[in-house]
C-alpha cells in the first residue's frame, strides 16, 4: 500500500474541507443570517444533487440571475460541486442584453429568486435553451416557475459523486453585454487558484479573517478577498447591497478585517456623515482596484482607517494580477501596481509587437496561472486577445499602455483606447484626471476624447463636484490648465451628477465616447442633470 496523492485543493473541494475543520464556525452571513461550515457543506450538497438530479453532469451551464445573498452564495457553490459550469449575471443587465447572455452561455436551467423573476419573465420568450423545467425561482412558486428551495430541501446531503479535474471550466464570466457582441470568459478550476494562493498571501488572509463583501458576488473583485478567506476557513460577511452605513455597520458588527472596494465606494465612505461614529479599528486590509484611486482619496481613507494598508490590485478577468502593498508604497512605489500575486509574467510591446525595455513604455502583456482558457464560442477574439513571445509562450494582450522600472514594478499609464491623440500628440487620460482630482471642489472625474476640427481630437473632462462647492466649469478648466502641459489641456469641462458606471462602480468611458464622440458640437454639451 502506497500513499497516493488526490488533487483536492479545488474551490469545491475548500467547503468539505471546512466542515470538518471548522464545523461549527460561522462560515457566512448575510443581515440576521448566519451559517456554519457544517451548514454550507450540506446545503451545497443538497444544490449540487438536486442539479445533478435534474441531468445536469460536468460541464453543463448553469445560469444564476440572483443579487447577494446567501441563497445566491449556496447556489454558485453547489454548481461548482456538481461539476457545472456557473454562469453568473448582472442582475442590472436589461432585457435584450439579459437574453443576448443566456442564449450565448447555452444555459440549460437559470436560477433566481423573487427580485429578478420579473426580469426573465419579460424576455421568456426569447430564451432558446433553458429547458420548460428549467425555470427555478427562490421566490414564490408559480406558473412558469419550480421551487428552487423545494427542490435543494429535498435532494441528498451527501456529497455528490463528482470527480472534477483541474482544467475543467467553473465559470463563464460576461464583462459586458449592454453592446455589440457578449464576451464569455471561461475560467478553468486551476485558474482560480490564482486567488486563494497568490492573493491569500498577498493580504495575509489567516483563519480569523472576516471579509466583507461589498461588491456583487458576480464581481471577479469580489474573489480577491472572498476566496481566500474561504480557504483559510474565515468568514464571510454578504451585503445585499452596497451603502456606506450599511457597509460600515457590518465592519462593527462582524470585526471585519479584509473588504475591496471600487473608488467610487470609498468617496461614499469618505462622504458618510457617520463613518467616525462606527468602530472600525478591526480593518487591516482595503484593496482597491478598477480604476486609480486619487492620492487626496488615499490620504483621507488612511486617515479614516488608521489600522488598515491599502493594497492596490492591477488586473483583468481575463486573469492575471499585480498587488501593491502597504511597504511598496513606503519605498517609493506608490505609483506603481506593485508586483505580480502568484508568479504572472508580464512583458511590455511595442506596436510591432516587439518587447520594450524597463523604462520604454508599450502594451502590457501577461501570461499568468489564472489565465482563461479563452472567450466561450469565440475563438477568433481570443486569437486577437494573444500575444506570442518568441519562444512561443502565449500572453493575454491587456489594452493597457505601462511600463516596467529596472526593479521589475509596474506602472500603468492608461488604456490605450483612452489614449486621446491631439495634433500627433499622445494623452493619457490618466494624467489629466490625477491633476484635476486635486482640487478640493472635485469629488470624481473621467477624461475623454471628443472630435476637433484641427487638431483631430482634444481633451473633455467629466465632473462629479463635490457637493456644497461653489467652483463654475469655466474655473475649474482655468484651474486644471494652469498646471497641464500646454499640449494636455481641456477644451471644456462638464458637470455631472453621476456617471455611467460598469459592474462595480468603475466608469464606463465607452459610453461617454458614444454620448461626446459623435461630433457634436461642445456648446450642446449637457451640463449638471
Amino acid at each position: 500500500m502506497t500513499l497516493t496523492y488526490d488533487f483536492a485543493l479545488l474551490c469545491p473541494d475548500v467547503i468539505g474541507h471546512n466542515a470538518r475543520v471548522f464545523a461549527d464556525d460561522v462560515a457566512v452571513v448575510c443581515e440576521d443570517a448566519r451559517l456554519t461550515w457544517r451548514e454550507v457543506d450540506e446545503r451545497t450538497n443538497r444544490f449540487a444533487n438536486a442539479v445533478r438530479g435534474l441531468g445536469l453532469g460536468r460541464g453543463a451551464k448553469v445560469a444564476l440571475l440572483m443579487p447577494a445573498s446567501i441563497e445566491a452564495f449556496v447556489a454558485f457553490w453547489g454548481s461548482a460541486k456538481a461539476g457545472c459550469v456557473t454562469v453568473p449575471l448582472n442582475v442590472l443587465l436589461d432585457g435584450d442584453s439579459l437574453a443576448r447572455l443566456v442564449n450565448d452561455c447555452d444555459a440549460e436551467i437559470l436560477f433566481v429568486d423573487a427580485e429578478t423573476e420579473p426580469q426573465v419573465d419579460a424576455v421568456r420568450a426569447g430564451l432558446r435553451n433553458i429547458r420548460p423545467d428549467g425555470f427555478l425561482t427562490f421566490g414564490r412558486e408559480r406558473p412558469g416557475w419550480r421551487s428552487a428551495r423545494d427542490l435543494v430541501a429535498a435532494a441528498s446531503p451527501a456529497r455528490p459523486d463528482v470527480r472534477i479535474r483541474p482544467d475543467d471550466i467553473i465559470t463563464i464570466l460576461y464583462t459586458s453585454g449592454t453592446t455589440g457582441l457578449p464576451k464569455g470568459i471561461e475560467h478553468t478550476h486551476v485558474s482560480r487558484l490564482m486567488y486563494p494562493y497568490g492573493f491569500g498571501m498577498g493580504l495575509r488572509v489567516d483563519r480569523y479573517s472576516v471579509a466583507v463583501l461589498a461588491t456583487p458576488p458576480y464581481a471577479s473583485g469580489t474573489w480577491i478577498t472572498m476566496i481566500p478567506t474561504m480557504y483559510r476557513g474565515g468568514r464571510i460577511v454578504i451585503l445585499r447591497k452596497f451603502t456606506a452605513e450599511a457597509f460600515l455597520a457590518a465592519i462593527e458588527r462582524e470585526r471585519g478585517t479584509h473588504a475591496f472596494l471600487v473608488p467610487t465606494q470609498y468617496i461614499a465612505l469618505l462622504q458618510d456623515p457617520g463613518l467616525a461614529a462606527h468602530d472600525v479599528s478591526s480593518v487591516r486590509c482595503l484593496v482597491t482596484s478598477g480604476q486609480p484611486i486619487a492620492e487626496k482619496t488615499y490620504q483621507a481613507v488612511e486617515e479614516a482607517f488608521p489600522n488598515a494598508g491599502i493594497y492596490e490590485v492591477y488586473g483583468f478577468t481575463e486573469g492575471f494580477a499585480f498587488l501593491r502593498i502597504p511597504a511598496d508604497a513606503a519605498r517609493g512605489k506608490r505609483r506603481s501596481v506593485g508586483k505580480p500575486v502568484m508568479l504572472d509574467d508580464v512583458r511590455v510591446i511595442d506596436a510591432d509587437g516587439r518587447e520594450l525595455p524597463p523604462g520604454e513604455t508599450g502594451e502590457i502583456v501577461a501570461h499568468s496561472i489564472g489565465m482563461m482558457k479563452g472567450y466561450y464560442k469565440n475563438p477568433e477574439l481570443t486569437r486577437e486577445a494573444t500575444w506570442h513571445s518568441p519562444d512561443g509562450r502565449s500572453y493575454m494582450r491587456t489594452g493597457d499602455m505601462g511600463h516596467l522600472d529596472e526593479d521589475g514594478f509596474l506602472y500603468v499609464s492608461g488604456r490605450l483606447k483612452d489614449m486621446i491623440k491631439s495634433g500627433g500628440i499622445n494623452i493619457f487620460a490618466v494624467d489629466i484626471e490625477q491633476v484635476f482630482m486635486g482640487h478640493p471642489e472635485v469629488s470624481e472625474v473621467a477624461a475623454i476624447a471628443v472630435p476637433h476640427p484641427k487638431w483631430g481630437e482634444t481633451p473633455l473632462l467629466v465632473v462629479i463636484p463635490r457637493a456644497g462647492g461653489t467652483v463654475t466649469e469655466d474655473e475649474l478648466r482655468e484651474w486644471g490648465n494652469a498646471r497641464l502641459a500646454k499640449y494636455q489641456r481641456v477644451s471644456r469641462v462638464v458637470f455631472r451628477e453621476d456617471l455611467p458606471r460598469a459592474v462595480y462602480g468603475k466608469v464606463q468611458k465607452d459610453a461617454l465616447r458614444r454620448e461626446f464622440g459623435t461630433g457634436a458640437p461642445l456648446e450642446h454639451v449637457g451640463g449638471m442633470s
